[in-house]
Parts: C-alpha cells; structure tokens; sequence
C-alpha cells in the first residue's frame, strides 16, 4: 500500500496534506518549500470544472514548452549546452542535494516556472545553480 508521492521531492511517501491545497508533502522541509509559492484552495463546489481545467494545464503546458517566438528560441538550450551542463562536475554536485532537486520540482510544477526562477533566485542555494548552470554554457546574455 504504497500511498501518493511527496509533491515537493517526488521521492517519499506523501504523509501530510497542505491545508490549503491538499497537496501531498513528505516533512516539514518540503512543506516549507511547497509554502514559498502561494497555493490556492480547492473548489469542490464545480465538479464540471475539471475537464477545463485540464484544458488550461494542457495550454499552459504548451506555453512552457515555448512557442515560435523569436526571442524565447534566441534563450533555448543548444545540444552542445546540454552537453557542456552534463560534463559540468559544479552542477552534478548541485544536483546531487535533495533540496536543490526539491526547488527545481518546485519550478517544474508551477504554472508559471519564469516566476518561480524569478522568485527562487532570491535564494543563496537556488542562485548558486542558476550560476553554475551559467557558467556551464558559457551564457554572456
């Protein structure tokens, strides 16, 4: 009986909810990191809402993949990027902390992930990977 995954790490077991959100959360270390991004209250009271709101997480889905806009491509990650960023010993070692992986989940599960960068990098921990992922690709702006 194994029960939903933390909705933070993605890596224990969920034995908690957000009171706000009823999102699943591991520790208090991951409650407090599901806490830096406000959550809304789930509206039971619309049950028909859900085929809509599938439709608006499939659009905003699409929006964080990025259109056809000339300066979001000019941004985009070339395969020698991704390659430089998989030779980097800096951003494995990054990498390797849970806490540095939880922050990135944090990014990749907000509807709006440029914010929630914008936001982390107020964070010495989550400012130092954004560094290292910049120097990695040898990023001038």
């Amino acid at each position: 009986m194994g029960g939903e995954t933390c909705t933070v790490c993605s890596e224990a077991v969920s034995k908690y909810k957000c009171p706000t959100c009823r999102a699943g959360y591991c520790s208090v270390k991951c409650f407090k990191l599901h806490k830096l991004e406000p959550c809304a209250p789930l509206d039971h009271s619309t049950p028909a809402a859900a085929p809509n709101k599938d439709r608006i997480l499939k659009q905003s889905e699409q929006e964080r993949i990025g259109g056809d806009d000339e300066e979001e491509e000019k941004h985009r990650l070339t395969p020698s990027d991704l390659q430089k960023l998989d030779e980097s010993a800096q951003v494995k070692q990054l990498l390797m902390n849970p806490n540095t992986r939880a922050l990135l989940e944090v990014v990749r599960k907000d509807p709006n992930p440029v914010e929630a960068i914008r936001a982390l990098r107020q964070r010495p921990d989550f400012e130092e990977l954004a560094q290292a992922l910049i120097g990695a690709t040898d990023y001038n702006g």
